[in-house]
């Protein structure tokens, strides 16, 4: 946090110097959120320039005291989330075809762990196997866990972040990781079926 305040101290005095050490700072942090969000390098790095660019901007435009109070790293987030969020509308867009004629209850499941996030993330082999699971979620599930076990974001920052409250995200949570269970569980069936011929 002491960091953090240095930072923010020495964006309110010298912008163009201070900014380079908030890049160096933040840049790895913000390239693995947003890969983990659009599964592709490419699109990570794109997003991060995207966001860095736009989070200078926006600086040069805020007064003093209040780059003095920002929260950076949920700021930060934000920021990015936005552009790729934009991006993937953008990506959308493009792979449309020019021819344009054409939350219930949670389910039970049997798993006494369920509510065992440690119970998931020992099933996988790594955590790339893991995020590869997450980043084929519905993207409300895939936002919110890997904000909370990605990123460490408490639920509040995760509110904060997507403008949801605090009851949202736990319930988001929650169904995405069945979601992600119930995933697992397929996969593993199918490997136990291929494994038996």
């Amino acid at each position: 946090m002491d960091d953090e305040q240095t930072l923010l101290d020495a964006l309110v005095k010298d912008l163009d110097h201070a900014f380079w050490q908030l890049a160096v700072t933040y840049q790895d942090r913000l390239y693995t959120f947003a890969f983990r969000l659009t599964g592709s390098a490419q699109d990570a790095e794109d997003c991060v320039q995207e966001a860095l660019l736009g989070a200078y901007i926006t600086l040069s435009h805020y007064p003093a005291a209040r780059r003095r109070t920002l929260k950076l790293r949920p700021w930060l987030y934000k920021l990015l989330l936005n552009v790729v969020r934009n991006h993937r509308r953008r990506k959308h867009l493009l792979a449309m075809p020019l021819d344009l004629t054409e939350e219930g209850q949670a389910l039970d499941l049997a798993d006494p762990h369920e509510n065992e996030p440690e119970h998931f993330f020992e099933q996988m082999e790594s955590q790339q196997e893991l995020a590869a699971l997450v980043h084929t979620l519905p993207e409300q599930y895939q936002l919110v866990i890997t904000c909370y076990y990605f990123e460490d974001l408490s639920y509040q920052e995760i509110s904060e972040l997507l403008d949801l409250p605090l009851g949202t995200v736990k319930s988001r949570l929650h169904r995405g990781l069945k979601v992600l269970h119930q995933t697992i569980q397929a996969q593993n069936r199918r490997s136990n079926t291929y494994g038996r011929r």
